[in-house]
């Protein structure tokens, strides 16, 4: 049985200014959504989405008041979301129950599969498997969100949860982050590159979107969403390689190297204190402050989070600071992966898309070869390569 005539509906989508989000607002007017409402936490991240006969709808996750504005009179909700761990699970929560206010027909939660860790174990190929803590706060924070989730359905909420794998297309970090790696030297192929990728077209999920809200069979249930292939991530990495032309011939590191690189250093808290003292009475300060474990790890998150600002504000803040990449770690001269890296590109778990098959009627229909095609098109047009 299926939700009838839905693209009438008011549809309200959070985290629009993202990736996921902003496919979903581009797919929803191209499928005919009536009435879009798309919550924007930032309006200068909202050019992309600015352009479409959308409503935009200033609010935040963790702002009851504005959420209840945003959401409005909507009937189906998109909650694609992120933000920190407060976010991530308080924000879910806050639309959870203002959806379940407002007596919602339809409520889409974009999960992933890192609820079972950076680097799933295998025996989770399924949805059947339970979830365990893994350490990570995101990976963790996510599946608290699930929970949340799972807790309104119980009550009655007409909710389904999609849990995507490695999401690519136009506008991915995967790619346009990993092209200026390449580039940089800044890449190695782990164990070969023989670890699982996962991955999951952009428009791939964004079909099963539409099939989780139209498929009243699907109420209650999670689903895992990937293209249905074998991918490796030494595939992956190698069709942004064709992209730049180069050296198919990469740096090789194994998992083990790695983690006995990693396990030598200083302890985390120790090896940072003392690492503190010689920057602190050293000249040479931006030079031993990368000696600093903890420091490496402030360092890469802070550049992931500059990564994620627009153009215009990042190239204000490295004018301002001077700020450059630089390897974080290093080996004999040789780059050396970071740990989350290391972890998510060495698992050797596919996950099964069977259930999406059998109950939502999923079919992937972008395989990776032209997905990958498409990828490039759209880097070589936004000056990628």
């Amino acid at each position: 049985m299926k939700l009838p005539n839905w693209r009438d509906k008011t549809i309200f989508v959070t985290g629009a200014t993202g990736f996921i989000g902003g496919r979903v607002c581009e797919r929803l007017v191209m499928a005919g959504a009536r009435h879009v409402r798309a919550l924007v936490h930032s309006m200068h991240r909202a050019a992309r989405i600015g352009r479409l006969p959308i409503e935009l709808c200033p609010g935040d996750l963790l702002d009851l008041a504005s959420l209840r504005s945003a959401l409005g009179d909507s009937k189906i909700v998109i909650h694609c979301g992120l933000g920190n761990a407060r976010a991530i699970v308080r924000g879910t929560e806050n639309v959870l129950g203002v959806a379940a206010a407002r007596s919602v027909d339809r409520f889409v939660h974009m999960s992933t599969t890192a609820v079972y860790g950076i680097s799933p174990p295998p025996g989770c190929e399924t949805e059947q498997a339970p979830l365990r803590r893994s350490g990570d706060g995101y990976c963790d924070n996510k599946a608290k969100a699930e929970g949340a989730v799972f807790k309104f359905a119980r009550r009655g909420l007409p909710a389904v949860i999609l849990r995507p794998a490695i999401v690519y297309g136009p506008y991915s970090a995967w790619s346009t982050r990993l092209i200026p790696a390449l580039r940089e030297g800044r890449v190695a192929l782990i164990d070969g590159g023989r670890g699982a990728c996962n991955t999951t077209y952009v428009d791939n999920l964004i079909d099963a979107v539409f099939l989780a809200i139209e498929n009243q069979c699907a109420l209650g249930k999670t689903f895992f969403i990937t293209d249905g292939e074998t991918i490796t991530w030494g595939d992956f990495i190698q069709a942004h390689v064709a992209m730049l032309g180069q050296s198919s011939d990469l740096p090789q590191v194994s998992k083990e190297e790695a983690i006995a690189y990693y396990k030598n250093r200083p302890g985390l808290v120790l090896g940072s204190m003392k690492a503190a003292g010689s920057v602190l009475r050293s000249k040479e300060f931006r030079r031993l402050l990368m000696q600093i474990p903890v420091s490496q790890r402030i360092l890469a998150g802070a550049w992931r989070w500059l990564e994620s600002l627009p153009e215009g504000k990042r190239a204000r803040i490295r004018s301002r600071v001077g700020v450059r990449r630089q390897v974080l770690s290093v080996q004999n001269g040789r780059f050396m992966p970071d740990e989350i890296t290391v972890a998510t590109q060495t698992s050797t778990v596919f996950f099964r898309i069977d259930k999406a098959r059998e109950i939502l009627g999923y079919s992937p229909r972008v395989p990776f070869a032209q997905g990958i095609r498409l990828v490039e098109r759209w880097l070589r047009f936004a000056n990628y390569i």
